[in-house]
């Protein structure tokens, strides 16, 4: 079930708070017995105190403080997904709003074990590029930190100007190098980039979950418009190219040992990029384990044997552990650079690494729920090219 739907008062946002409304509020027609299409919606918002974050709203009344278009990026909320559904709950569905990104590392979540799909259902949503929440405010006109003093069409204004943000600098370094700005993999998409947004959306159900919500509404039914698979394939290589630009300004950087470390000089080990990372899934990490504390008599034996040991330790065997363990599920979010309190660039090296591993297996994270994992996969003729016998 797909088609096009249309804008009301010129203002797609609004007409997306509806459709939330509805799914809220109303009761599917298909449903035996009938009950409310969605018990809650995990959707981005603005308090009144100016904090960016997402909320599950199950109030149709609250709807109006949502923002679903809110072009900002704190966290992937896959993480949040992992915390709410972990195991199957009852006959009671919420719906999820999330970027092309955060779907994907959901996918690698469900394959992982750390997500269960049965009372969720997937609505994503188109993303041109998103700002970091920390200092948005003085990109856009968020004024006094009140969601009534900013301007109360931004987010509408940011999806009718496409072109102009599309190559806005202040974007999110992930996003500037982004190759996915629709949806993989979802129950119901929602998509505006190359339409015209104050008169239409475009809107594509690929489950039984995703057309439940689709009952009752009226559809301009067709294919996808031929400007909007313009426009996204002109993105797409846009980003591609800006991408492989990108990478190689990095390998003038980083190749090489001693130029790997000073890449590395900077960190702090706090583990904040680890900590965020949607798809670094283990219960208990081994850099905070056991292994690696040390008592005072133990440093002053690792310094000893090297005469000098740098303070914090193990830095560099963190990251290159932390690579190898995520490279083939990494979704180049982006979310590991922008919580580094020293600025390190692991966007566009995560970006190099992650995708040379999943070509290598022939795999893209977050394709598909199901391609399986290339590390739980055995195929025989693996690896063949490298000389392996």
């Amino acid at each position: 079930m797909k088609g096009i739907l249309k804008v009301t008062d010129k203002n797609p946002e609004a007409t997306i708070r509806n459709l939330c409304r509805q799914w809220l509020s109303e009761k599917s027609p298909s449903a035996r017995p009938q009950a409310q299409r969605l018990a809650a919606l995990l959707v981005p918002a603005v308090g009144r105190n100016g904090v960016f974050t997402r909320v599950l709203v199950s109030d149709p009344n609250r709807l109006a403080e949502v923002t679903p278009l809110l072009p900002v990026m704190s966290g992937n909320g896959a993480a949040i997904v992992a915390e709410i559904a972990r195991g199957p709950a009852t006959d009671t569905k919420v719906g999820l709003f999330l970027r092309p990104c955060e779907l994907r590392a959901v996918v690698e979540l469900v394959k992982l074990r750390q997500i269960v799909l049965d009372n969720v259902v997937l609505i994503g949503i188109d993303c041109p590029g998103t700002y970091k929440a920390a200092g948005f405010s003085t990109i856009v006109p968020y004024r006094h930190s009140s969601i009534q003093a900013r301007d109360p069409d931004f987010n509408n204004n940011f999806v009718r100007n496409q072109k102009d943000y599309l190559t806005n600098e202040e974007l999110r370094v992930a996003c500037q190098l982004c190759e996915f700005p629709k949806p993989l993999v979802f129950d119901l998409a929602i998509g505006f980039l190359g339409m015209e947004v104050d008169q239409e959306l475009w809107l594509e159900a690929a489950t039984d979950k995703g057309k439940a919500l689709l009952e009752g509404i009226e559809l301009e039914a067709g294919e996808e418009p031929a400007k909007r698979r313009q426009a996204l394939a002109e993105l797409v290589e846009g980003r591609k190219a800006r991408a492989e630009k990108q990478i190689r300004e990095l390998d003038k950087v980083i190749m090489g040992p001693e130029k790997l470390v000073r890449y590395f000089a900077n960190c702090l080990n706090c583990h904040n990029c680890m900590k965020v990372c949607p798809v670094c899934y283990c219960r208990e990490c081994f850099f905070e384990s056991e292994v690696f504390q040390r008592d005072l008599a133990e440093h002053v034996r690792l310094s000893r044997h090297k005469g000098l040991t740098r303070m914090p330790s193990e830095t560099l065997l963190f990251h290159l552990t932390r690579m190898n363990h995520m490279m083939t599920s990494c979704v180049a979010c982006g979310i590991c650079e922008d919580s580094c309190p020293v600025a390190i660039g692991l966007t566009t090296l995560f970006k190099k690494v992650s995708r040379n591993a999943q070509a290598e297996f022939g795999y893209l994270a977050g394709r598909s729920l199901e391609e399986p994992l290339p590390l739980t996969t055995f195929r025989e003729e693996e690896f063949r090219s490298l000389g392996e016998e």
